[in-house]
């Protein structure tokens, strides 16, 4: 994983690269308290097409054309020089290129599109343009750690009884409120789907707790800062041959 700093005081952090496809992920530089005020949405929509994204499971197919996409959390395209992405905080940011149809995903999975599928979605409609999950390469961006993402019972066994009960757990006992290991369980939905482990590629980073050398947050958090705008967006882009 390769981390640049731009002139703009934006961290490029580079997640997936491949011969004509570029994924990567962009954080306001955090070492400046004050960028966790600042929102860079319009400075991001500039750059690339992003949906405005509800928490829902719907997918749309991006083109060239348009650049409003309402009430969507995943877009796909198989047009070159069309950069699609999506901003978050905390929740699960995934790339995904399909080599053999040269078509390309940018995925914004918090727990309610975790929950709901949303991966899923977006694998239903790669496969109906003929896509073979077995050629696909998976890329997670930053999001919150297993170890801090602490839900409610009732959460925890909502996904319990989805059949992901492997990916909560309590890490400090039985008496603790339980955690979800969120990339875990969207992870298992590709490999249920036939996307080889070897092609998934997870993130080691946490949007809350991960640091710079100097104590500073290296990533933008939701939970972290209360609630301030400062948000990511990773995006991936099929380049022209």
């Amino acid at each position: 994983m390769e981390t640049n700093r731009c002139t703009t005081g934006i961290f490029e952090e580079f997640l997936l690269m491949d011969k004509g496809v570029t994924g990567l992920c962009l954080c306001p530089d955090m070492r400046d308290s004050e960028n966790e005020n600042k929102d860079l949405m319009w400075l991001y929509k500039m750059w690339t097409i992003i949906p405005d994204q509800t928490h829902s499971c719907n997918v749309a197919i991006a083109d060239g054309y348009s650049r409003f996409y309402p009430d969507t959390d995943a877009l796909i395209t198989f047009e070159r020089d069309v950069p699609i992405g999506v901003k978050t905080a905390d929740c699960v940011p995934i790339l995904v290129y399909a080599p053999d149809k040269q078509g390309i995903a940018a995925i914004h999975a918090g727990w309610k599109g975790t929950l709901g599928g949303i991966v899923d979605k977006v694998m239903d409609l790669l496969e109906e343009n003929g896509v073979d999950p077995a050629q696909l390469k998976v890329a997670f961006g930053p999001s919150i750690s297993k170890d801090v993402y602490e839900v409610s019972q009732e959460l925890a066994d909502s996904f319990k009884e989805a059949g992901f009960g492997a990916y909560v757990y309590s890490p400090k006992g039985s008496k603790e409120k339980p955690h979800i290991d969120l990339q875990g369980v969207n992870m298992e939905r590709f490999l249920r789907r036939g996307v080889k482990p070897e092609n998934i590629k997870l993130h080691s980073g946490c949007s809350f707790s991960s640091k710079m050398d100097d104590g500073s947050p290296l990533y933008a958090s939701h939970r972290r800062s209360g609630g301030a705008p400062a948000r990511m967006l990773t995006c991936i882009i099929l380049l022209s041959r």
